[in-house]
C-alpha cells in the first residue's frame, strides 16, 4: 500500500529540501523502496537538486511540472499525474550499480503565478471563495493520490507558507514531517502547524530538528521543549558539511556513501524512522 509523506513548515529555510532529499535517497537506495517525489515549492530546489539543471529545464520547457499539472484542477478531466512524472532521477546508484526506483513530478518557478491564475478561474465557477478553496484542495489531493499503488512511498515537498495546493497535499498525507531549526521561533511555528493539522485530522505529525549542534546547550534545550510538546521523529539532523555538499547534483552517479559521507548514518536513520511510523497502525482514541 502506498504511503504519502509530506514535508512541511510554513517558515522557509528550515531544511525541507535537505530532509526531502535525504528521505528520498534513504528510502529508494538504502531501503530499496519505489519512491515518487512531488515538488510543490516554486523555488524548485528539490527538483533541481534531484534532476540537475539540464534535465529540470527540459521538463519545465515541456510543461511536465506541477505548474502544468494545475490545468487538471480547473477542468473535469480524469484525475491523474503520470504524464508529468520524470523517471529515474538522482545521482546515487544502488549497491549493485543499478538505478533506484526514484521518480519526480518537478516544480517550476511559475507555480505561484499559476496558482493565482487558477484561483481567479475558480472564482468564476463558485459563489463563495471558501468553496473554491475546498475544490482546489480536493482536486490537488486526488491528483496526488492518483499515484496510489504505483509506488511504495510518495514524498511531497511543500512550499513555505500554506497555499491551497499545500493544504490539498496535507489533507491526504499519511504522515507529516515538520523540520525546524532550533531557534527562538521554532516552538511557535511548529505549534501553529501542528494545531492546524490536528484540526484537519492528519493522523501522524512528527517534528525533525535540523542543523543541530550537539555542543549548543541552548539549541538542545529548544529541541527538548519542542519534543516535549510535539511528537519527535527521534532523529536530529546535524549541521554537517557533508549534508551541505550533498545538495550539489553530480553528473556522475556514485554511491550513497560518496554522496553523504559521514552523514549517511543520518540518511539511514531517517529512512528507518519513517518506515517504522508509516507501517504502524494509527491509534484511534475511544469515544
Amino acid at each position: 500500500m502506498t504511503k504519502f509523506i509530506a514535508v512541511s513548515n510554513r517558515r522557509g529555510g528550515v531544511g525541507k529540501t535537505t530532509l526531502t532529499m535525504m528521505l528520498a535517497y534513504g528510502l529508494s537506495v538504502a531501503r530499496r523502496q519505489k519512491v515518487l517525489l512531488v515538488d510543490l515549492d516554486a523555488q524548485a530546489s528539490t527538483s533541481i537538486i534531484m534532476m540537475g539543471h539540464q534535465r529540470w529545464r527540459a521538463a519545465r520547457e515541456a510543461h511536465r511540472t506541477t505548474s502544468g499539472l494545475l490545468s487538471r484542477i480547473v477542468t473535469d478531466e480524469a484525475i491523474g499525474c503520470k504524464d508529468y512524472i520524470s523517471h529515474g532521477i538522482g545521482d546515487v546508484a544502488l549497491a549493485d550499480g543499478k538505478a533506484p526506483a526514484l521518480d519526480i513530478i518537478p516544480s517550476a518557478h511559475d507555480l505561484d503565478d499559476k496558482e493565482a491564475l487558477l484561483m481567479i478561474a475558480q472564482q468564476a465557477r463558485f459563489h463563495k471563495i471558501s468553496d473554491a478553496f475546498d475544490n482546489m484542495q480536493d482536486r490537488m489531493g486526488r491528483i496526488i493520490r492518483s499515484s496510489e499503488g504505483a509506488y511504495d512511498q510518495v514524498i511531497i515537498d511543500c512550499a513555505p507558507g500554506l497555499s491551497q495546493l499545500v493544504w490539498g497535499a496535507l489533507r491526504v498525507a499519511d504522515l507529516v514531517l515538520v523540520p525546524y531549526i532550533p531557534d527562538r521561533t521554532a516552538e511557535d511555528n511548529v505549534g501553529w502547524l501542528a494545531h492546524r493539522l490536528r484540526e484537519i485530522g492528519t493522523p501522524k505529525v512528527f517534528t525533525v530538528p535540523n542543523r543541530v549542534s550537539g555542543q549548543d546547550g541552548r539549541a538542545q534545550g529548544i529541541v527538548a521543549a519542542v519534543s516535549g510538546r510535539y511528537p519527535p521523529l527521534g532523529i536530529q539532523i546535524p549541521a554537517a558539511q557533508p549534508l551541505a555538499t550533498a545538495l550539489d547534483y553530480r553528473e556522475k552517479v556514485g554511491s550513497l556513501a560518496s554522496k553523504f559521507g559521514s552523514a549517511v548514518q543520518h540518511v539511514n536513520g531517517l529512512a528507518d524512522g519513517v518506515l517504522n511510523l508509516v507501517n504502524k497502525p494509527v491509534a484511534v482514541a475511544a469515544e
